[in-house]
Order: structure tokens, then sequence, then C-alpha cells
């Protein structure tokens, strides 16, 4: 066992095996492909994976066709074979390595962890639930810190939004590219640091927006209680009331995903003093609500990155912020409350005209 000052590990990290072949981490990949001599990406998953997703400009060769395809690749170019999360490519690799292509290594961790650490936008799913899983579609607006969220039943064309930004633009275009009908748009809580996006969503698409039952919000709206759900093809969204950051916070949950909005961000909470937020009843939310989901429960926040003091990192699980978290390692609700009333920056000016203007629509 480490010792107390060890730092650490990132829940996604894989640590390599000796003896196996090279592993490129995603952000090497990232970085080869944005240099000079770019390596040739080989997507070795079934046809059915690759539909959902798959990285831009590489080859295809499913990995029960490689042994007879080899053939068809270069001898003069490194290679970088990736699949879902990692075996198969491994595998894939070695294959090449033993027939002669010595500059083959695998993407460590997959498409899904170059998702994880590099491209959010590119759609999760689930490995082996082919056309029976969710998609998730992660939406980051770098220039404020924001994240939305575009979640999808890929059977029946189905999708929810959640937190969307004030330019529609960019989630009009994922809907038709995907040919996604959406069916609902759901906001967290009363955003005080930017104009919500769902009045511009709802005009162009129809969709019903959802809130709390305990949004004062003047626009036409459903509301939604602890408890509740709402379907998508054959998924669904449950509801946590999660008041704290603001009193009508809600945390959102599908399958193992928790779409925490500013409950829990990475490494910290959202702050409660923009409005009708509550440090007492943040603690409760927190110890009484969301530390009562296992470990393994993939946390997805409203925010990331320097912007909001963050780190540049678009998710967690909720046992890596049980561990490391700052705000739920404060010992006691008293060092809690105090640790959410002292020091914290000054307000922004013009928060009380966006909450306004958000309640308005």
């Amino acid at each position: 066992m480490g010792s107390p000052s060890d730092p650490l590990r990132h829940p996604f990290f894989r640590t390599a095996r000796e003896g196996a072949v090279p592993l490129i981490a995603p952000k090497e990949l990232r970085e080869l492909l944005e240099g000079p001599t770019p390596p040739l990406l080989l997507d070795v998953r079934s046809e059915t994976e690759r539909r959902w997703v798959h990285l831009a400009n590489d080859r295809h060769l499913p990995i029960h066709t490689l042994p007879r395809e080899t053939g068809q690749l270069p001898r003069d170019r490194p290679i970088v074979a990736y699949d879902h999360l990692g075996p198969q490519a491994r595998r894939a690799a070695e294959l090449l390595r033993s027939r002669g292509f010595d500059r083959a290594a695998a993407l460590e961790g997959g498409i899904d962890e170059y998702a994880r650490v590099v491209d959010p936008t590119l759609p999760r799913y689930r490995e082996g639930e082919g056309e029976r899983g969710p998609l998730l579609h992660q939406l980051p607006r770098p220039d404020t810190g924001c994240l939305a969220y575009l979640v999808t039943d890929p059977v029946a064309r189905e999708a929810i939004i959640i937190d969307p930004g004030p330019d529609a633009a960019p989630y009009l275009e994922t809907l038709r590219a995907g040919t996604w009908h959406l069916v609902a748009i759901v906001e967290s809580h009363t955003h005080a640091d930017h104009r919500a996006g769902h009045a511009a969503l709802h005009a162009a698409t129809d969709a019903p927006i959802y809130v709390s039952r305990r949004s004062p919000a003047q626009y036409p709206h459903r509301t939604l209680s602890d408890g509740e759900t709402i379907d998508f093809g054959s998924e669904e969204i449950k509801v946590l009331e999660t008041p704290g950051h603001t009193r009508d916070h809600l945390t959102l949950r599908v399958r193992d995903f928790a779409f925490t909005g500013d409950t829990l961000l990475i490494g910290s909470c959202g702050r409660t003093d923009l409005g009708d937020g509550s440090p007492d009843m943040l603690w409760e939310s927190l110890t009484e609500k969301l530390l009562r989901l296992p470990d393994e429960t993939e946390v997805y926040p409203a925010h990331f990155g320097p912007r909001h003091a963050l780190p540049a990192r678009y998710l967690s699980t909720l046992g890596f912020e049980r561990a490391t978290n700052e705000a739920l390692n404060q010992g006691s609700r008293e060092a809690f409350i105090r640790y959410m009333t002292e020091g914290w920056p000054p307000k922004p000016a013009d928060f009380e005209r966006i909450v306004q203007a958000n309640l308005e629509g």
C-alpha cells in the first residue's frame, strides 16, 4: 500500500504490463496526429461498434479479418490500432509486430479513454451492448468552461439534452447529423454564470423543457420531483433532488452516469452564495444522496477547466471524488459549511441579471 503522500492515480489510468506491445496514451496520440508524420489509425472493432463512433481519417479492419489483410497496410508508417477499451487493439498490434510491422502499437484504453481524456465530443457507449445501450455525447464550451450533454437511444433515435448553452446551432447540428429526435430539454438548475439555452432549443424543436418543482421559472415548462423519470426510447433518466448550490438543483442519472450539474464538480462543488443557495442543504445533498451511490458511478459535471478554477478534465468517478475532492473531505458538517462560506472570490457583478433572464426564458 502506498504512503499517504503518494499521489492517487486518475481512475482511468492503466499501468503498462511487462512484455506487452507498445501503448500510446490518448494525449500522446493526439500530438502524433497533429505532427508532421501522423500514424495510420487502424480500427479493429466490429462494424456495429464502428457505426456509433470512430476516429477521423482511420482505416477499418475488424480483428478477425486482420490475419489475411495485413498486405493492405503500409510498412513504412507507424500504425496505432484501436478498439473500444484496448484489449483487441493490443492483440492486433501484437499480430502486426509478429509479421514485421515493428512500428505497430495500440491506443491505451481505446476510444473510450480517448473520449474521456482528449475529445469529449466523441459519443461514448457501453462495450458489448450493441444497439441496446445509450450513447452519451459530451458537449463542452471551452470559452465558458461549461458542459452540456446529449444522451440518446440508438434504436428509437430519441434524445435528451441536459444544460444546453445559449447557441442552439451546435446542438441542432448534432441532432441532425445523428437523426435524433429530441424529446426533452432538462435544466439541472437555474444558472447564475451564463445564459441558458433551453428557450432557443425549444423554439427550434418543440421539445418540452423540464426543471425542478422548486424552480421559479416563468416560461412554459414541466416539473420534476425526486424519484421521477423521463423516458427516451428504452432508457430513462432518474431524478434526484439535490438542493444546495441552488434550491432548485437536480442531479440526473442514466444507468451509472450521474449528471451532477454544480452540486458536485471535479475536485470541488458549486458555490452556494449566488442567489438562493445553502451550504447546509448542499451538505445534505452530497452526504445523503450522491455519496450513497456506488463508487463506480461516473460523474459528469456542468463545468470544467481554469475559468472555474477546476481541472481540465471532463469527468470523474464518485469513488475518485470521494477520495480526492476537497469539498467532500472537510470531515464534518461544520467544517464543510465553513469551507463553503469563507475565502470564495467576489460574486460576479451581473449574476442577478443572468439569473432573472434565465428564469424569464
